[in-house]
C-alpha cells in the first residue's frame, strides 16, 4: 500500500529528506502551475465549450474549494497521518487535471473540475508546508521556507509562458496533459522518501465547527464575488449577507469555546506573534494581488504598453523575486529570526507602490523595469516569511493547523483585494482609478508595517518570552 511505510523522520538522512522536499515542492506547485497557464488557456477553453457569463465564476469556484478545506486539513492530517492526507492530495490534483481535458464538455464542468482541482490543491500545499516542521530543525525550516517562496516565483515565470505555448501552437488540452510528468516525478519521491509520522491521539472531528465555518467561508466568497458587479454595495441584499458573516463568525467563536477537539482552537491567538503574522499576511496578499492582477491592465491601458511588453516586465519582477526568496531562508536562518527579513520586505514593498504614485499618467519602459526588479527582491520573500515566522515561534503541537490558518488568510486576503480595487476600475479617468488604487495598497502595507514593528520589535515584549516558552517546549517534545 502506498499509504503505510516502514520509514520514519529519525531513520531519514538529510540527502533524503532534501528529495522528499523536492517531491513535495514539485506536487505543490502542480496546483500553481496549472492555475497560471489555465489563466492564460481559459479564453481559447471558453471559445470551445461557451459559458463566457461564468469567466470569472470558474476562478470563484476554484479558490472557494481551496478555502473551504484549507482550515481543516491540517486537523485531518493530525487524525489520518501525514503521508496518506499528502498522497490523497496528490492523487486528486493528478487524476482532475488528465481527466479535465477528456471529460469537459461545457462550462458546468469545468466548474466542477476547478472545484476538485481546488481541494486537491490546498491539502497538498498545507500538508505539504506542515510536514517542513516534522522533519526539520527551525534553521533548516526556515531555509526551505525560502525555497518554497523561490519555487512560487519561478513558476509564476514560467508557467504562463508555457501555458501560452501550449495554446497558440498545440491545444489547451495540453496544458493539462502537461503538468504529468512534473506531478508523477514529485509523487515518486513522496511514496519512497515521505516517514509514517505518529498521529495524534485521541483527536476527533469537530463536524459543527466545520460546518460553520465553511457557511462563513461560502458567505464571504459570495459578498466579495458579487459586491459592487451584480449587487450594489449599499443594498439590503448587500446588508443581508453582511450580517450573514457576522453572525457565522460569531457562531463559530462560540462552538470553538465549546468544543472539546475544535478545529481552529483559539488558544493559538494567544500567540503575539501568530496573530500579528495572519494580519500581516493578510495585508500583503491583499497589496501584492492588487498590483499582480490590476498593474498589467494599467501599464497597457495607461501607459501604452504592449501585452508582450506587459510580461516581461512581470518576468524581471519574477527572476529577483526567484533570487531573493531563496536567499532569504539562508538569511533567516543564520539570524535565527524572521523579524527583521519581514520588515525589510515591507519596506521595499511599501517603497515600490510609494514610488509607482509618481507615475500614474507617463513612465519609461527603463523605469518600469526598474520599478518590478526592486519589487520582485521582496515578493519572492513575502511569500514565505510569514510562515517561517510561525514555525519558528510556535509549539510543534499547533503548527498543523496554524498552517492551514495561515493559508485561509492567504486566499481572504486575495479574494478582498479582487473585489475591493476593482472598483477603481469603474472610474472615469483610469489614471485616477490607479492613484486611488496606489494609495490603499501603500496604506495597507505601512499600516501592517507598522504595527508589526510596535508588537515584535520592541525587546521587553512578551513576545520574545514566548519565543523562549516555545522553543523550549519544542525541545522537550523533540526529547519525549
Amino acid at each position: 500500500m502506498i499509504f503505510k511505510t516502514s520509514r520514519t523522520v529519525e531513520s531519514l538522512s538529510y540527502k533524503q529528506k532534501v528529495l522528499l522536499m523536492i517531491g513535495i515542492f514539485l506536487c505543490i506547485e502542480l496546483g500553481l502551475m496549472v492555475s497560471s497557464e489555465f489563466s492564460v488557456a481559459l479564453p481559447k477553453i471558453i471559445e470551445d465549450i461557451g459559458g463566457i457569463e461564468f469567466y470569472s465564476l470558474v476562478f470563484t469556484v476554484n479558490l472557494a474549494a481551496s478555502a473551504i478545506v484549507t482550515p481543516v486539513v491540517g486537523k485531518l492530517s493530525d487524525m489520518y497521518g501525514r503521508r496518506r492526507l499528502l498522497i490523497i492530495g496528490i492523487l486528486i490534483i493528478l487524476v482532475s487535471e488528465l481527466l479535465t481535458p477528456l471529460l469537459v464538455s461545457n462550462i458546468y464542468h469545468l466548474m466542477i473540475f476547478r472545484g476538485v482541482q481546488g481541494l486537491g490543491g490546498a491539502a497538498t500545499a498545507v500538508v505539504g508546508l506542515i510536514v517542513i516542521s516534522d522533519i526539520f530543525d527551525i534553521e533548516n525550516r526556515a531555509k526551505f521556507l525560502g525555497f518554497y517562496g523561490a519555487l512560487n516565483a519561478l513558476t509564476a515565470i514560467v508557467a504562463p509562458t508555457v501555458g501560452g505555448i501550449f495554446v497558440q501552437y498545440m491545444s489547451w488540452h495540453w496544458v493539462f496533459y502537461s503538468i504529468a510528468p512534473v506531478g508523477l516525478l514529485g509523487l515518486f519521491f513522496v511514496i519512497k522518501y515521505m516517514p509514517e509520522i505518529p498521529k495524534a491521539r485521541n483527536a476527533s472531528l469537530d463536524y459543527k465547527g466545520i460546518t460553520i465555518l465553511s457557511t462563513a467561508i461560502l458567505i464571504f466568497v459570495a459578498i466579495t464575488t458579487v459586491g459592487g458587479t451584480r449587487v450594489p454595495w449599499m443594498s439590503l441584499t448587500m446588508f443581508i449577507l453582511v450580517l450573514a458573516l457576522v453572525a457565522a463568525v460569531t457562531l463559530f467563536i462560540t462552538s470553538q469555546k465549546k468544543s472539546a477537539d475544535p478545529i481552529m482552537p483559539l488558544h493559538l491567538f494567544k500567540y503575539r506573534v501568530f496573530i500579528i503574522c495572519l494580519f500581516s499576511v493578510l495585508a500583503v496578499m491583499f497589496a501584492a494581488t492588487g498590483l499582480i492582477y490590476f498593474l498589467p491592465m494599467f501599464l497597457q491601458n495607461i501607459y501604452g504598453f504592449t501585452p508582450t511588453e506587459t510580461g516581461l516586465f512581470m518576468t524581471y519582477r519574477g527572476v529577483t523575486s526567484f533570487i531573493f526568496a531563496a536567499i532569504s531562508g539562508f538569511i533567516v536562518a543564520k539570524l535565527k529570526d524572521f523579524r527583521l527579513v519581514a520588515i525589510g520586505a515591507m519596506v521595499i514593498f511599501g517603497g515600490t507602490i510609494f514610488v509607482l504614485t509618481f507615475f500614474t499618467t507617463s513612465i519609461s519602459a527603463l523605469a518600469i523595469t526598474i520599478i518590478c526588479l526592486v519589487w520582485g527582491t521582496s515578493s519572492g520573500v513575502l511569500i514565505s516569511i510569514f510562515h517561517t515566522g510561525i514555525q519558528m515561534n510556535l509549539p510543534n503541537k499547533d503548527i498543523s493547523i496554524a498552517m492551514g490558518v495561515v493559508q485561509l488568510f492567504v486566499a481572504i486576503g486575495s479574494l478582498l483585494a479582487t473585489s475591493l480595487l476593482g472598483l477603481f476600475l469603474r472610474n472615469a479617468n483610469l489614471s485616477l482609478g490607479f492613484s486611488y488604487l496606489l494609495f490603499t495598497c501603500l496604506g495597507v502595507v505601512l499600516f501592517a508595517l507598522v504595527v508589526f514593528i510596535v508588537v515584535l520589535q520592541r525587546r521587553n515584549l512578551r513576545a520574545e518570552s514566548e519565543t523562549e516558552l516555545v522553543k523550549q517546549q519544542n525541545l522537550n517534545e523533540e526529547l519525549v
